[in-house]
């Protein structure tokens, strides 16, 4: 993936070398929820990028994805290319509901955007840094009232909102600064020797990352997040849980996906928390579960029918984010070595 990442310096990302230490034993750690309570995101000390920054890796990988699309794995090994479905009127449709979810979000001050996927057999939604969400067009089947969709939106808010993504890309680019100390200390001698470290450690590091740091946690906290920004901003909580445990009900137990499933929590457990927050939290009554927006909206949708998705293509939602990070990790390093 070939883009132009420019104004991030490599000391944006340097720190101790003890960091990378501490991050092997990970920081993520499950709690029980005795009370209800809004998570508050805290930017991790060792990511190190600044929201401009986040804004223009954002914009470089956006990029990418409206002009190559995104690669994905069939059941049958092979890949095939999801790309954007370009719709004026529904994308505006969908950044109105983005827009006041974001009003209510705890970063107010990042400008969203909503793109639809041309994948009616793909059931899945996923936000980069910056503010940039993509939902496949067999999700926007799949939602049955506009409370279930804002839910969509409003939990891939609360990943932009609690920075997973970039967290994980900060993660994965401390190896560049590893390299640099090695280097610096003699322990690497060549740029020849450098680059060989890359080019064969990189890949695992991406791996270690995908399946030990992509926190189960991340997406329970994506969930909440987007729970109480639904409900400031008016819709009914009723359609988190109601999409949740249609999410259960119909997520493959068994298949090519078994392990890609395994890094997030079943949509059961997820179920769990959200209605114990909103048992907890005793929402108010009366808030939006539908409108005639949404009716319109389906009604102009010529997708597949719902509940007829082959199981092989039918995810978890926020699988792809991580892919992402470590896309945009890579093509840091990519340009970290074409500067070196």
């Amino acid at each position: 993936m070939a883009a132009e990442v420019s104004g991030i310096s490599s000391r944006t990302v340097r720190r101790p070398l003890v960091i990378i230490v501490a991050l092997l034993f990970g920081f993520c750690s499950a709690a029980v929820r005795a009370v209800a309570l809004e998570p508050k995101p805290v930017q991790p000390f060792y990511n190190r990028f600044s929201s401009e920054d986040e804004a223009k890796l954002g914009v470089a990988l956006a990029h990418n994805i409206e002009a190559d699309g995104i690669p994905i794995a069939v059941a049958n090994g092979t890949q095939r290319t999801i790309r954007i479905k370009r719709d004026p009127a529904l994308e505006s449709y969908l950044e109105s509901i983005t827009l006041k979810l974001a009003r209510s979000s705890q970063r107010p001050e990042i400008r969203y955007s909503v793109r639809v996927l041309d994948a009616p057999d793909v059931v899945n939604a996923f936000s980069i840094p910056g503010g940039y969400i993509y939902i496949s067009s067999g999700l926007l089947d799949f939602v049955n009232n506009e409370a279930e969709l804002a839910a969509v939106l409003g939990h891939e808010i609360g990943h932009v909102v609690a920075r997973h993504a970039i967290n994980r890309i900060a993660r994965v680019s401390l190896f560049s600064l590893l390299v640099d100390q090695a280097r610096d200390i003699g322990l690497i001698s060549d740029e020849a020797t450098a680059h060989k470290l890359a080019d064969t450690a990189m890949p695992i590091l991406f791996a270690v990352d995908a399946h030990t740091f992509y926190s189960r946690d991340d997406e329970i906290e994506a969930d909440l997040l987007g729970l109480y920004e639904l409900v400031r901003a008016g819709w009914n909580p009723e359609g988190e849980s109601t999409l949740l445990a249609r999410l259960a009900k119909a997520t493959p137990q068994e298949s090519a996906l078994t392990a890609l499933i395994a890094t997030h929590p079943n949509s059961s457990d997820r179920l769990l928390v959200v209605q114990n927050e909103c048992k907890t939290a005793a929402f108010a009554s009366g808030l939006k579960l539908d409108s005639a927006e949404f009716r319109d909206m389906k009604n102009a949708m010529h997708g597949v029918e719902k509940d007829k998705f082959p199981s092989g293509l039918l995810l978890p939602l926020s699988v792809g984010s991580g892919c992402v990070a470590f896309a945009v990790a890579g093509l840091l390093w990519s340009r970290r070595r074409q500067t070196s």
